[in-house]
């Protein structure tokens, strides 16, 4: 019984070793996707230009539309 067991043994030691290497290796530098363009990852929005609202925009100005519930088939809106 011995030597069976030192078998199995080393055949797991062994198969984890493989899967190892084989995670390694799958997570490479190469994806095969292109290269990322060399811009800064943020999410930030210029300032609002405060001379874009001019009196007559502000008075012409329409509100925007109220989102409609997705949830509700009725087509009633969603609370602000």
């Amino acid at each position: 019984m011995r030597p069976l067991t030192a078998v199995l043994l080393t055949a797991a030691v062994v198969g984890t070793g493989i899967v190892a290497v084989l995670a390694v290796t799958a997570r490479g530098d190469d994806t095969g996707d292109p290269p990322a363009p060399d811009t800064p990852r943020s999410h930030r929005a210029d300032p609002p230009d405060p001379s874009y609202w001019t009196p007559e925009r502000l008075r012409d100005a329409r509100p925007a539309p109220m989102p409609t519930d997705p949830g509700a088939g009725d087509g009633r809106q969603s609370p602000p």
